[in-house]
């Protein structure tokens, strides 16, 4: 009897989890490309649920392509003013004021984050769950220990940096790319470990203020996805403004008076170098959130590193459920 009083007890509460769950036209997890679906969405009338555990605008506005062009936009400037004199014209550059280039790259992202944040809260008919969801069901998913409920869902869940597995790394303070945009003191030095987009954005930039740069690429080639002659010619333009180094993988990292001191092996000769920098930077790539939000749990398929499988029209296999963006690698 004890028995069966307690199943019956678990079967009503599970009912009542049911009826009280809230349910909506469209579900969006993650708020940088899907807002423009999840804004079109609530126009038509839907009821619309946006799961974003950080600052309102996603990877993008946040921490990528908006903030990184900000600052590459300055650093384009120095470099074609620098340039001019072999053309003839001469122009000085006085001085380089870094905290406010930060500053104002801050004020307009971080503006602009909030303003979409109070949007979205002050509209009815969208609510906004500010915390990391995962699915725990079919079309269910669960934020802090709410359930919501939706036949539709968009997955734009972004990703987030590798953090490769280098001796020493646990035991030292470094940036990654979201850092690096918050770093408001500038470094004199600084050693970054990659060689694709992030990292030579980054190397533009600080090199251009005045930083003196280090850049540590594990392949052949600079950003190793462009073609082979792109990429050589951007390793020899920026080989003009700081130490780029390519083929290169990083086995130490370890900290001396105040310095990152990062110890690379050349991966075809064997031999190894020391490079020391007041800041070391992390960018050796991205990684799926998959692990996070667990899209198998709904039946949503994901590739062996964990990116969302779609066809072209972004559906993914289960019906109702779209991914793209990051999500999707």
């Amino acid at each position: 009897m004890l028995r069966i009083k307690h199943q019956t007890y678990i079967f009503i509460n599970n009912c009542e989890d049911i009826n009280n769950m809230k349910n909506y036209d469209l579900i969006v997890i993650g708020s940088g490309a899907g807002m423009n679906v999840a804004s079109s969405a609530y126009e038509r009338g839907m009821k619309v649920a946006i799961v974003e555990h950080g600052p309102m605008g996603g990877t993008c506005l946040n921490r990528g392509c908006i903030p990184t062009k900000i600052l590459t936009y300055v650093a384009d400037i120095i470099v074609q003013a620098q340039h001019l004199e072999s053309l003839g014209v001469k122009i000085k550059i006085e001085s380089i004021d870094y905290p406010a280039i930060m500053k104002r790259m801050r004020d307009e992202v971080d503006g602009d984050s909030q303003s979409q944040g109070e949007s979205v809260d002050a509209a009815e008919g969208i609510d906004w769950y500010k915390g990391t969801g995962k699915f725990v069901d079919d079309y269910t998913i669960e934020i802090d220990g709410e359930k919501i409920k939706s036949p539709n869902f968009l997955i734009v869940a972004g990703s987030r940096p590798v953090i490769p597995e280098i001796k020493g790394l646990d035991k030292v303070e470094y940036l990654l790319n979201d850092g690096a945009l918050h770093l408001m003191e500038q470094p004199k030095s600084m050693v970054i470990v990659g060689g694709g987009y992030i990292a030579a954005e980054f190397g533009h930039f600080f090199s251009a203020v005045g930083t003196e740069v280090t850049i540590l690429g594990r392949n052949r080639y600079m950003v190793k996805n462009e073609d082979p002659d792109i990429s050589e010619i951007l390793r020899e333009e920026l080989s003009k403004r700081m130490n780029v180094q390519t083929n290169q993988e990083v086995i130490e990292v370890r900290e001396e008076n105040g310095m990152k001191v990062v110890i690379a092996k050349n991966r075809e000769t064997g031999v190894e170098t020391e490079h020391k920098g007041e800041a070391l930077l992390i960018a050796v790539g991205r990684r799926s959130n998959a692990d996070l939000f667990k899209p198998e749990k709904t039946g949503v398929k994901v590739d062996e590193h964990g990116w969302v499988i779609v066809d072209k029209y972004f559906r993914t296999s289960k019906k109702g459920i779209w991914a793209f963006g990051d999500a999707i690698g």
